[in-house]
């Protein structure tokens, strides 16, 4: 019985011994300043091969707070082949589009 305790005792302390070591790191939140942060914005164009605007909706804006749901086009594909039967991991009567 006492060896389990001393075992039990020797076990925590080895998984508490790094925490003696470890430093304490204090971040100066209170003297920074979010306007010392320096944004550099490059005007180069970067060329990828491709017209992004086929693939954007009309008059997308990056810099837009947001996107209009109806500017995004779905698309659905209903005979996916997943190469196994999802069935197997799925509970029955699942349907993904009910809550």
């Amino acid at each position: 019985m006492k060896y389990k305790k001393y075992i039990s005792t020797a076990f925590l302390a080895v998984l508490l011994l790094p925490l003696l070591s470890a430093k304490s790191t204090s971040s100066n939140v209170e003297g920074f300043d979010v306007s010392t942060i320096k944004f550099i914005e490059e005007e180069q164009q970067i060329e990828l091969g491709f017209d992004t605007n086929d693939y954007l909706p009309e008059g997308f804006n990056p810099y837009k707070e947001e996107v209009p749901i109806s500017g995004i086009n779905f698309m659905e594909e209903e005979n996916t082949d997943l190469g196994f039967d999802t069935s197997e991991f799925l509970p029955e009567d699942f349907n993904a589009y009910e809550r």
